[in-house]
């Protein structure tokens, strides 16, 4: 029993460091954005934008795909006692092996084309960087999976953790460096991606500490029969697609515009530097996306132990309810992130990047929260249940539809084009996703009365926050020349604007007191609602 206990303690510890390190590294990986634009200028932004979602969707597949189908495969599968456990892991070394280095050998080799379908040449050096993390990929990923399988998520973790940091160090430290020596913005942008090797290699370094402070209890490997060896290859494909396809959702449609967006603008006959502006311009929406998933994107993550957990002991009822309140709290803060945005985004914009170009893109991408936040949410649910193809289906639909959209798009508004192809796609991905749970669980997951509920408290935050910006602007004439006052604006605004929004979802009742309690400082929110009448 003291056994059970111990161990027990020691999974919910790891989980508690787990989901704290995935906060932390999506938050800094939003935030550094910030700074690193401010050196570079958005042309700077722009080159080190067209080839990050390779990185990004390099980064999930270690982080999130591959240690999560190892997790599962030797978690769930009886192999053959530990022999068939050590076949597994093997098989598992030996396809992510083969992955890394067909990945490295095209990007590397077939730098100068994907450079060439960019539009841009002097990528080519850029793209070869990001390559080598390819190598990089099979123990990090081996090593995580395997740790977590046990329920020790603390190795992955630290080596997360330890990866962001050191990553973000090298890009803002040797962008800096770069640009004070007079450095062109491409080798910038190729010193920024070195970033992406050093965290790497630090990941890589704690990581093989604690394989070799473990090396008795999980080594040495040994070779897996064929079956294990063809298994392992199916489960690594679409279960590993599968728990990273809502993290890699964004960056696939930031592929599409990496491969689309610059060519089109320089097909209108728009000058090389001025179309990489306008890209750099329109990326600035990327960190302010991100920052606005990071709550959802920790909800869904927290929400896949609990939701297995009810499934398993077949609690269907119990199942729908947490099910319908994580569709509701993912619309609610998704919504309030884009209007809130919408309503302070030039002060935000001159806060964040020193001036107020490209506000009407930003617009337009702030409204992606609301659809992103769903979309995410109704793909971790459906990969929960089981429903693994349905989801890889509707994102594939729904990137395919934003690059058949762009082109029009963008050839009748730039990258306000762009702009609205993306929301378009969320748009649809979110609902055909919401669609697919509500099926699955034959019933209806946010209903009428909700979404008024909702749209209502929108409504009286954007009236809240137009009202005080009027006021401001009239205290402080001409305050968005001003990057201090557009930040007391901006962040003061935040305040009133949850002071605002949260009362009034809680008093019209779109969340129960029993969900109210499930919800972080739920206990405070039940203070808010209406007392009922004897």
């Amino acid at each position: 029993m003291d056994r059970e206990y111990g161990a027990s303690r020691t999974i919910a510890r790891g989980a508690a460091v787990l989901a704290a390190a995935a906060i932390f590294v999506k938050v800094l990986s939003a935030v550094y954005r910030v700074p690193f634009q401010n050196i570079a200028g958005d042309e700077g932004f722009y080159i080190y934008q067209q080839v990050y979602p390779i990185y990004g969707i390099i980064v999930v597949l270690a982080t999130y795909g591959f240690p999560a189908g190892i997790s599962s495969m030797l978690a769930s599968q009886d192999s053959g006692g530990r022999g068939g456990h050590k076949q597994l892991i093997t098989a598992s070394l030996l396809w992510i092996s083969i992955f890394g280095l067909l990945g490295f050998t095209l990007l590397y080799m077939g730098a100068e084309e994907i450079a060439l379908l960019m539009n841009d040449l002097q990528l080519v050096p850029l793209i070869q960087v990001v390559a080598v993390s390819m190598l990089l990929l099979p123990l990090i990923s081996c090593v995580r999976g395997l740790y977590q399988s046990s329920g020790n998520m603390l190795p992955t973790a630290y080596s997360q953790t330890i990866e962001q940091i050191v990553r973000v160090s090298v890009i803002l430290i040797g962008s800096f460096i770069l640009m004070e020596k007079g450095f062109s913005l491409y080798a910038v942008g190729r010193g920024a991606m070195m970033g992406s090797v050093y965290g790497g290699l630090a990941a890589t370094v704690i990581l093989l500490y604690f394989v070799i402070k473990d090396r008795d209890r999980h080594f040495p490997l040994q070779w897996p029969s064929y079956e294990i060896f063809l298994q392992s290859g199916r489960i690594l494909l679409f279960q590993g697609l599968a728990f990273c396809l809502s993290n890699m959702y964004i960056l696939l449609l930031q592929l599409v515009d990496s491969f689309q967006l610059y060519a089109a603008l320089i097909d209108q006959g728009i000058l090389s530097q001025d179309a990489k502006v306008l890209k750099g311009t329109y990326d600035r929406g990327q960190p302010l996306i991100q920052v606005g998933l990071v709550i959802t994107t920790s909800l869904a993550l927290s929400m896949v132990p609990v939701l297995s957990s009810l499934r398993k002991q077949k609690a269907v009822e119990e199942l729908k309810r947490m099910c319908r309140l994580a569709i509701k709290v993912s619309a609610a803060i998704g919504l309030a992130a884009a209007v809130g945005l919408t309503a302070i985004l030039s002060s935000v914009n001159v806060m964040l990047f020193k001036d107020d170009q490209g506000r009407d893109a930003l617009i337009i991408i702030a409204f992606m929260i609301v659809f992103a936040s769903v979309a995410i949410t109704s793909a971790t649910i459906l990969q929960t249940l089981g429903r693994i193809k349905a989801s890889i289906i509707v994102v594939g639909l729904s990137v395919g539809l934003k690059a058949m959209m762009n082109p029009l798009f963008i050839a009748d508004g730039g990258i306000e084009g762009a702009a609205w192809s993306s929301l378009a796609a969320t748009a649809f991905g979110a609902a055909a996703l919401l669609i697919l749970v509500g099926r699955e669980l034959s019933g209806e997951m946010i209903s009428t009365r909700q979404m008024a509920i909702t749209a209502t408290a929108a409504l009286a935050m954007f009236g809240a926050l137009a009202g005080y910006t009027f006021l401001f602007s009239i205290i402080f004439e001409g305050y968005l020349a001003s990057r201090w006052l557009s930040a007391i604006h901006a962040l003061s605004a935040v305040l009133l604007g949850v002071v605002v929004y949260l009362p009034v979802l809680v008093k019209m009742k779109l969340f129960s007191r029993e969900e109210l309690l499930l919800i972080p400082l739920g206990d405070r929110l039940v203070r808010l609602l209406p007392r009922e009448k004897n």
